[in-house]
């Protein structure tokens, strides 16, 4: 678990007042730095925090008014600001341009977001491990195609799981790391009018990098590292979904959402519609990614084709994402696992999925690969025909009996040959 550091809900990282608070946050660590540097007088900088130290309502509204007047976000706010912090004010905003505040804002509501989602992670990673370690020798019968495979245990299936969740804790961590960093480098990131020392100290002072080199923006790499990263998390969730969806459905019944929804017209039904949420949002946040990915390319020094989508894309797959997160938690915690209907399930293919413990025993003891396989393939579909069990057709066949006793058939009929080695696959995880 990540240290909490009294973060916001998600929701309220992505407010316009968030947004502006941050703007805030950036506009004060520049005074400060350039007092610091004697470019700016220090009684100017500390009348400046003091007369800013808190952004009220009216100063929000105000800075709207500005908005409405002159059409531009961070001009009419920083114009809000000098009014308030009265003839001070003449120093916010020196050498800067607005993406410096803008982008180094948004690196911070980024890393935070990231923060919060490696935290909700973490705690579904830790009910999926449980939840795998409890049904570590719950068998169930693998499936491929969508058609019965060989057998498994349903904590193998969670363990899967709970891999990809620590694939997907890395890959968040290395977004997180790409998108920690501010630009305070001016219009087109030659530092014409501020000193390249105020963006070392500014994003000193909010957790931040600076950016090796930017143009008048952070390079949206950046940004669509973090979103495609949330894209791959989101399928992770959408893979877990669709499973549950599927080991829901009626003919195989082998789970079941712990809060299923009913249906308005049928009172029968129990629904899987937590699951089927899941899948839908996972959608949302691939084509958001797809939507940062079209953001790479700029006119020049840069252009305003990515402003309007960011305002969209970013916050909204980084809430969707927490949701997921969060409902997908409460699906795996509450999941009703019907252990005996998985192996009911098990024995659906009459013995047909031991297939090819025996197809490789035959081979041991001397039976050319091709007739054994053929011999299996025949004598299985056979079983299919007639209802019959696939170790008692191969009892019967004399080819079989020629190589076969009636202990080894057995034992290659066991699940337990399947699963002798599932202790060393959760080794690697749990000791």
């Amino acid at each position: 678990m990540i240290e909490r550091y009294s973060l916001p809900p998600m929701k309220e990282l992505w407010t316009e007042e968030a947004d502006y608070r941050r703007w805030l946050e950036v506009e004060l660590a520049v005074v400060e730095a350039q007092a610091e540097l004697g470019q700016i007088p220090r009684e100017a900088a500390q009348t400046i925090r003091e007369r800013l130290s808190e952004l009220t309502e009216r100063d929000l509204e105000r800075a709207k008014e500005i908005e409405r007047e002159i059409g531009h976000d961070v001009l009419s706010f920083v114009r809000m600001l000098e009014e308030k912090a009265g003839p001070e004010g003449r120093f916010l905003h020196r050498g800067l341009t607005s993406y410096d505040v803008v982008d180094t804002a948004r690196s911070l509501a980024m890393a935070r977001g990231l923060d919060l989602l490696l935290e909700e992670l973490d705690e579904l990673a830790d009910v999926v491990g449980r939840r795998a370690r409890e049904h570590k020798h719950t068998v169930m019968v693998g499936r491929t195609h969508g058609m019965h495979a060989e057998p498994l245990t349903f904590g193998l299936k969670l363990l899967l799981w709970y891999a990809e969740l620590r694939r997907d804790r890395e890959r968040l961590e290395a977004a997180r790391e790409a998108i920690a960093v501010g630009k305070i480098s001016g219009s087109v990131g030659t530092y014409a009018h501020v000193d390249p020392r105020v963006e070392e100290l500014v994003c000193s002072r909010l957790g931040l990098k600076p950016a090796p080199i930017t143009n008048q923006a952070l390079q949206r790499d950046r940004h669509a590292q973090v979103l495609t990263t949330l894209a791959i998390t989101a399928g992770t969730l959408e893979k877990m979904a669709t499973e549950i969806r599927n080991l829901h459905r009626t003919e195989i019944g082998e789970v079941r959402e712990g809060r299923p929804h009913g249906s308005s017209s049928m009172p029968h039904k129990q629904n899987p519609s937590t699951s089927e949420t899941l899948s839908g949002l996972a959608r949302l946040v691939r084509v958001n990614a797809l939507a940062a990915l079209e953001n790479l390319p700029v006119w020049h020094e840069q252009d305003l084709t990515r402003s309007s989508v960011e305002r969209v894309v970013i916050p909204d797959s980084f809430l969707a994402l927490h949701y997921m997160l969060v409902k997908m938690r409460g699906v795996i915690e509450n999941l009703h696992v019907d252990a005996e209907r998985m192996r009911r399930n098990v024995e659906l293919s009459r013995g047909a999925i031991f297939s090819q413990a025996v197809l490789l025993a035959l081979i041991d003891k001397g039976m050319s690969r091709r007739e054994a396989h053929e011999l299996l393939r025949a004598q299985a579909l056979e079983g299919e025909r007639t209802g019959k069990h696939l170790k008692e057709l191969l009892r019967a066949d004399e080819r079989v009996r020629a190589y076969l006793g009636e202990e080894e058939l057995d034992r290659l009929f066991d699940w337990n040959y399947h699963l002798r080695h599932v202790e060393t696959i959760f080794a690697r995880f749990f000791s």
